[in-house]
């Protein structure tokens, strides 16, 4: 099979790349784009306040705002930004770029409008100690969770046919399954799978907390 992309895929085995293929169309690390996640979180840092002390919730939401969430439609939707990292997307997902999935993009674009200001209000509420950051707590990671598993559980119902490993059950023979399959494909995914998961459980212990404290309040 010939990866949409990348048509002589073994370059990639022996860490050359193939920099000859055509439709990314990105003037590198000087595109406009570049700016966006630096803007992002100088104006989170500027209207919330620092993270320092607030603990890990604080970086993770802090990190999803200005990073994540923007990167994914940018990058992988629009083939903007560095074109290292457009290339990257390329190839781990041939879905992404040159885009010819429409549902995908829509996708992103929900992402991008829901999930930067739902991250942007969270690491508002942790920082700034407000009601509803156990609110966009357990939404934002509700959100992640759902989205890595439909993520991996829909490229599992089509055969793996979007990424660049061919063969089932899949090995640790190459750099190839090992950076883009095992790594990025399975470790990344995992993490925003994972990482919700305990957030919820966290969110939900201190929320139990909180609701405990208020009935022995009034029981007194």
């Amino acid at each position: 099979m010939s990866h949409l992309i990348y048509p002589n895929l073994a370059k990639l085995e022996t860490f050359n790349r193939d920099l000859n293929y055509t439709g990314i169309i990105v003037d590198d690390w000087n595109d406009p784009v570049n700016l966006i996640p630096p803007v992002l979180l100088l104006f989170t840092l500027c209207t919330c306040g620092l993270p320092n002390g607030k603990g890990f919730q604080a970086w993770w939401a802090l990190f999803n705002a200005a990073l994540i969430h923007p990167m994914d439609l940018f990058v992988g939707s629009l083939g903007r930004g560095p074109k290292y990292l457009v290339d990257e997307y390329a190839v781990m997902d041939t879905r992404y770029w040159p885009l010819d999935n429409s549902f995908l993009a829509w996708i992103s674009y929900i992402e991008v409008a829901i999930m930067i200001p739902l991250c942007f209000f969270w690491y508002r509420g942790i920082v700034q100690d407000k009601w509803y950051r156990h609110f966009c707590a357990a939404l934002a990671s509700s959100y992640q969770m759902m989205g890595a598993i439909l993520y991996l559980g829909a490229e599992m119902h089509d055969g793996f046919e979007h990424l660049p490993t061919y063969d089932w059950p899949p090995t640790f023979d190459s750099y190839l399954k090992l950076k883009y399959f095992w790594s990025i494909f399975i470790g990344c995914n995992l993490v925003w799978i994972f990482v919700p998961l305990y957030i919820h459980c966290y969110t939900f212990g201190e929320l139990r907390r909180l609701l405990g404290g208020d009935r022995k309040k009034k029981a007194q």
